[in-house]
């Protein structure tokens, strides 16, 4: 009776493991905003900062920028800590921000009707 019942086990666990592997998988998909799908330029706009060009020509305007001092004065701009040149083409992904910007020169002059954004990664195509 024992061996009957061993062996009754041993094809119960062995056809549920066989059924496991049968079953389709769920894919796991980065959410749109966690890829890097969207090429761009980067651009400086003197009083307003840095704006990301894309080929459609629409503008985008990446809220998680700094600026330092380089060794020879002269500015260094970091998207989200990826250090940028003006002129340079990136790929990008973002998420558009909720934020709403204060009266500065920038709204004013229209940039700001732009998409504020938030960089969520951005790679180099050219240095």
């Amino acid at each position: 009776m024992k061996k009957h019942l061993r062996l009754l086990l041993f094809c119960l666990v062995w056809v549920f493991s066989f059924s496991a592997c049968s079953q389709k998988e769920d894919a796991v998909v980065p959410f749109p905003e966690d890829t890097c799908d969207t090429m761009a330029t980067v651009q400086l706009v003197p009083s307003c900062g840095l704006l990301l060009v894309l080929e459609n020509n629409q503008k985008l305007i990446p809220l998680n920028v700094s600026v330092t001092t380089g060794a020879a004065g002269t500015p260094v701009y970091k998207i989200n800590g990826f250090e940028v040149q003006v002129g340079q083409q990136v790929i990008v992904g973002y998420k558009t921000s909720n934020v709403v910007p204060g009266p500065t020169p920038c709204n004013q002059s229209g940039y700001y009707t732009n998409k504020l954004v938030n960089i969520t990664c951005i790679v180099s195509l050219e240095k």
